[in-house]
């Protein structure tokens, strides 16, 4: 497999040579001798020093000229990595020694970090250097050294899988070598801010600021600031192209109320997906949440905690690369969460004289909170209660229309929260009066006022007036019903409508009826009568 080589562009220098020596610039009284003995590991390098950089005259070195010495010759002192911030499961091993990193901990060389799905961490080298090690990543420390030429550094990592997030300060003066080693690739710089992700069969590199040159074998691609590329193993790197821009996420509230969250936003011409980040510090030292989307879409956690957060979001594009991040502060705000709503179920009807309501109990709830309102805004609810201590609420006498209702509570604890989702039902109309029924023959009619298209209509005729029994019913599509007269006497009529899709509506006003006997009933009754004459 070919290696492949990011590095920062450091001048006329020859890359491949540059990246692997230190430039001492020779002061007055400098030899060959006092260099070797001040900065080199022994001093029977000085003739490697000397036929290195072809001195002639190694007593006459012109002040000013620029020696170079390969840092593996030079003298150095082991440094620390402090943790500066951790956040989920994260690992640390070194020997067969394990255990969770903290903020605060020192990591030197050997030192091996695990990220699990929820973990994250960054390190912060002595010059201020830092290093966000994501999710589902691991990172092998394998050199960490400082340069007793000069405060430079010699940074070697090792990012076996995942990704890293780095901000390195200038080398170009300390005369230090930052590399990250991936199994496809290495990565070498002298001060830049760039991302790069270890991948099975390559690496992406993105540069937000600096210059980058990324080279193997088989070519070489330069990375100007927000550009990235692709190089695949034993393959010349892809070309470098612009990275996307930063999406707009001016649309995002200020205050999240629901977990988890996955808010819509402007897409960015050419992105597949869009990750976001989510951090409680601005310089996203650890990821409170990490997540992709395939939509254009900002995203939250379920396992955020009430607070307040900054988010940083970035398009990405078909090979994976990831563009420039737009950030913006929120506030969570989802606890305590509010009870399930019940009844009327999202999208139901409520057809009974009394509209009852009923949500879930919360089990240290102090109080409930309950809203009914024509709009989903409730711009202007037409029912509200703030301390209600059960859970269901019975509203009478609701006309017909469309409803939207949602409750929330409170509790010592976490005080109170959110409202529900907006829930909507529909409150049907209720069923028309019938007209004064209407005696033809042996035949009693009724009709009624007609509804809309496609409605149908029960009729009920009982002789009690509560209609516990009804001794009729009837199911008809038109607005009115002939039947076999009745028994002579007093019966109470009651019609509702149900219109497509929707169960009956409520029952209208009830009618009272009075039949009268036939005549021919009457005169059967007296035929033994004047049979009898």
């Amino acid at each position: 497999m070919s290696s492949l080589l990011l590095f920062a562009l450091l001048g006329p220098c020859a890359a491949a040579q540059a990246q692997q020596d230190f430039d001492y610039i020779v002061q007055p009284g400098d030899n060959p001798w006092n260099i070797t003995t001040r900065y080199l590991k022994h001093i029977n390098y000085w003739p490697r020093i000397q036929a290195y950089n072809q001195i002639l005259e190694p007593t006459r070195i012109p002040p000013g000229t620029r020696l170079r010495m390969p840092f593996k010759w030079m003298r150095t002192e082991a440094v620390s990595a402090r943790v500066v911030d951790v956040l989920g499961t994260v690992q640390h091993e070194i020997g067969s020694q394990a255990s969770p990193l903290s903020p605060g901990m020192m990591l030197s060389a050997g030192s091996l970090i695990r990220t699990g799905h929820d973990g994250s961490v960054t390190l912060q080298l002595p010059d201020g250097s830092r290093n966000l090690i994501e999710a589902n990543s691991e990172l092998h420390i394998r050199t960490l050294h400082r340069l007793e030429a000069s405060d430079g550094q010699l940074v070697d990592f090792e990012l076996k899988r995942g990704r890293i997030d780095n901000s390195v300060q200038s080398m170009r003066h300390s005369g230090g070598r930052y590399t990250i080693e991936t199994p496809a690739a290495v990565a070498a710089v002298r001060g830049t801010e760039f991302r790069v992700a270890a991948l099975a069969d390559g690496m992406l590199a993105e540069t937000v600021s600096g210059e980058v040159s990324l080279h193997n074998r088989r070519g070489e691609t330069r990375l100007g600031a927000a550009t990235g590329a692709y190089a695949a193993a034993g393959e010349a790197p892809g070309q470098a192209t612009g990275l996307l821009p930063a999406p707009s996420v001016e649309a995002v509230p200020g205050v999240i109320d629901r977990l988890p969250f996955r808010l819509p936003i402007e897409a960015v011409a050419g992105a597949t997906r869009y990750r976001t980040q989510v951090a409680s510090q601005q310089s996203f030292t650890a990821l409170a949440s990490d997540l992709v989307a395939d939509e254009p879409a900002v995203l939250g956690s379920a396992a955020l905690a009430d607070g307040r957060y900054h988010i940083r979001v970035r398009a990405i594009d078909g090979r994976g690369l990831e563009g420039l991040g737009a950030e913006r502060e929120i506030v969570v705000d989802a606890r305590p969460e509010p009870p399930f709503p019940s009844q009327p179920a999202a999208g139901g009807f409520a057809v009974e004289d009394r509209v009852t309501f009923r949500w879930a109990r919360i089990p240290d709830a102090r109080a409930y909170h309950f809203q009914l309102a024509a709009d989903s805004s409730f711009s202007a609810p037409l029912t509200a209660h703030e301390t209600l201590d059960g859970t269901g609420l019975v509203v009478d006498a609701l006309p017909a229309g469309d409803y939207f209702w949602r409750v929330a509570v409170s509790t010592t604890a976490e005080g109170r929260g959110p409202w529900s989702d907006p829930q909507p039902f529909r409150r049907p109309p209720a069923g028309p009066t019938a007209a004064a029924a209407e005696v033809d023959s042996d035949l009693l009619r009724l009709h009624w006022r007609a509804g809309s298209e496609g409605d149908r209509y029960q009729v009920q005729l009982s002789r009690e007036a509560d209609f516990s029994a009804p001794e009729h019913e009837f199911d008809t599509t038109t607005p009115e019903i002939a039947l076999h007269q009745p028994e002579a006497g007093t019966w109470h009529v009651r019609i509702r409508t149900q219109e497509p899709g929707s169960p009956p509506g409520p029952w209208g006003q009830a009618q009272q009826i009075d039949v009268p006997h036939s005549r021919w009933q009457a005169l059967f009754l007296l035929l033994p009568v004047i049979l009898a004459l």
